[in-house]
């Protein structure tokens, strides 16, 4: 298993065991007992951070590297998980998924829906991809 949390300004890169200990005693699950890819960071999460164990995959480079990112957080801010595998912060894929943390942050109170809309329309490649025709995208993707 592969998770990456996106926060304000950081990518927090976790696998194997350590993607499982921060999914199962980080995050907090719904009303269902799941856990959602956008979740609202909580005090009792940076608790949770700092009593994790060294042990499954939480080695000290990690542990650290999960406190820094959700350091970077304050309390109500909303952050992402999903699994994919991204640790260049400075790749097109970490900056879509930034920029949709920013603006689940803005104070715009958007949903998640809503938020990826909204970035998804300010991306540039992702808009002038949107409005070429099938057959004029088939052309882009042979050159």
């Amino acid at each position: 298993m592969t998770l990456s949390v996106f926060t304000n300004t950081q990518i927090i890169s976790l696998e194997d065991g350590a993607a499982d200990m921060f999914t199962n005693y980080i995050l907090s699950p719904d009303e269902s007992r799941q856990v959602q890819a956008v979740q609202t960071y909580e005090e009792k999460m940076m608790t949770k951070a700092i009593n994790l164990t060294l042990t499954n995959g939480i080695d000290e480079v990690k542990k650290k590297m999960i406190l820094a990112g959700l350091a970077d957080l304050e309390v109500g801010d909303r952050f992402l998980c999903n699994g994919a595998k991204i640790t260049d912060l400075d790749s097109p894929e970490a900056k879509y998924y930034l920029r949709l943390v920013g603006n689940l942050n803005n104070g715009q109170d958007l949903t998640p829906e809503q938020a990826q809309v909204k970035t998804r329309l300010e991306d540039e490649e992702y808009t002038v991809m949107s409005k070429l025709t099938d057959e004029e995208i088939a052309e882009k993707e042979e050159k």
